[in-house]
């Protein structure tokens, strides 16, 4: 089972082309599974067991934690979502954001970056990432509706701001993990060419 991340900044177009991807394998006749984070507790075997009755719960919840505490919790929700995929039967399995995205977002909310960094230790390394890298100004406009986790619980200046810290954070990610980094502002079909074309050159798609 391979693994496939597609991440970036909120608004960077990573859901959209997870979408894209999904069609595209199955359409080669291959079964790809998708990964996000709220997929676990949101299943039907957690769903019944949680005090969260919907999205807007979890995102009071978060509100109400410190960068480090807000840090363990969406990771052990990510790893809920990892488990239930990895149960399934995939070809490969296409990661929304991944521990990146929530690294980022956490150390620029005011987390210890070595900390965080600790405790994502444990989640495997994808064996290709793409990286959508566009301006924050531009996943600003293209993100109008944002929960408050989202915006750095704040306005559109400060989720800016917010977005700005995020991407430098998932820059230098990038650039130690050498990912693939792709044009956000790109025509969404042509990234998704891309994407499932470089995969194609390995054998993946």
């Amino acid at each position: 089972m391979k693994f496939v991340c597609v991440t970036g900044v909120d608004g960077s177009g990573k859901s959209t082309q997870i979408s894209a991807l999904a069609r595209a394998f199955a359409e080669q006749g291959r079964a790809a599974g998708r990964v996000s984070i709220w997929d676990g507790l949101s299943s039907e075997r957690m769903r019944g067991a949680l005090a969260f009755r919907s999205r807007e719960d979890v995102y009071r919840y978060l509100g109400m934690l410190t960068p480090a505490a807000r840090a363990y919790f969406l990771f052990h929700a990510l790893q809920v979502s990892m488990d239930l995929a990895v149960a399934g039967v995939w070809d490969v399995l296409l990661l929304d954001g991944y521990w990146y995205k929530y690294y980022a977002t956490e150390v620029a909310h005011g987390a210890d970056r070595e900390a965080v960094r600790a405790m994502a230790l444990g989640f495997a390394r994808p064996d290709r990432t793409f990286y959508l890298t566009v301006d924050p100004a531009v996943a600003t406009a293209r993100k109008a509706c944002r929960s408050d986790y989202e915006s750095g619980y704040g306005d559109a200046r400060r989720f800016l701001d917010f977005q700005r810290r995020s991407q430098t954070l998932l820059d230098a990610l990038a650039r130690e993990h050498r990912w693939t980094a792709l044009d956000g502002r790109s025509e969404p079909e042509q990234i998704t060419r891309t994407i499932f074309g470089e995969l194609q050159k390995e054998g993946a798609a």
